[in-house]
């Protein structure tokens, strides 16, 4: 049973070529994994700034959500001594 798939650049529009292929291992399993690009280089070059452009706002949004919970932790944390101290 042979399936074709089709992979379409989500840019132009053209089938996507594969680049590499390689196998990984994960616990007992083994995945094969592929990378595919657009054969349009310029059309690539774009679709990876779009890319990197959506890491990185994926990253900043992470890093203010752990920011925020560090900063809860440590305000609770004060107002948790302070009512201690005025038990006391």
């Amino acid at each position: 049973m042979n399936k074709t798939f089709s992979n379409p650049c989500s840019r132009c529009g053209r089938e996507r070529v594969v680049v590499r292929t390689w196998k990984e291992k994960v616990y007992d399993s083994v995945i094969i994994n592929t990378e595919k690009e657009c054969p349009n280089p310029d059309c690539q070059k774009l679709v990876n700034r779009e890319n990197n452009k959506q890491k990185e706002k994926y990253r900043a949004i992470r890093r203010k959500t752990e920011e925020r919970a560090r900063n809860r932790k440590t305000t609770n944390e004060a107002k948790k001594a302070l009512k201690n101290k005025k038990k006391k």
